[in-house]
């Protein structure tokens, strides 16, 4: 850490962690948004990008406690409701996981994030329907949406729909 490093406040340290996470330094983006929620424990923003690095680590205890953060600052954090529904997904609790992106869905009704990833946990459990669902929903909002396209397209394949 240099001299004026002591300096830096919340916002700067979090600024240098977003830099650092476009240039997939995740280690140095990770010191840098601890060191933001240190100088500030209420920047939800900063909670919520610490838990996106975390989850690149696949700590995702960790970072779920970092989206828990974020969504006890601002309860309608959208992206922080699906980026902990992400995490849950990839622990295997898709029941839970819905349950956060039905929660970001209230808050956002037209998020296709929230209805892509949503589509993507009813298909792990084998609910193919609601799956469809989902991605067509995410689909008549954005007709280009990457994930709804590839997730749909997955799906007719492994079904023959």
């Amino acid at each position: 850490m240099g001299f004026l490093d002591r300096f830096k406040g919340a916002k700067s340290w979090y600024n240098e962690g977003v830099k650092m996470t476009r240039e997939m330094r995740y280690y140095e983006a990770l010191d840098c948004f601890d060191k933001a929620v240190k100088k500030d424990p209420e920047f939800d923003l900063a909670w919520n990008s610490r838990g996106l690095i975390l989850e690149k680590f696949e700590k995702y205890e960790e970072a779920l406690e970092s989206f828990d953060k974020a969504l006890g600052i601002d309860p309608e954090f959208v992206l922080a409701w699906i980026n902990r529904g992400i995490v849950l997904g990839k622990l295997g609790k898709y029941h839970e996981a819905i349950k956060q992106f039905d929660k970001a869905l209230e808050l956002h009704s037209d998020h296709v994030m929230a209805l892509s990833n949503k589509g993507i946990a009813y298909k792990h459990l084998k609910k193919f329907e609601n799956s469809h669902e989902c991605f067509d929903k995410a689909l008549e909002i954005d007709p280009t949406y990457s994930p709804a396209l590839k997730g749909l397209k997955s799906l007719k394949d492994e079904n023959g729909r």
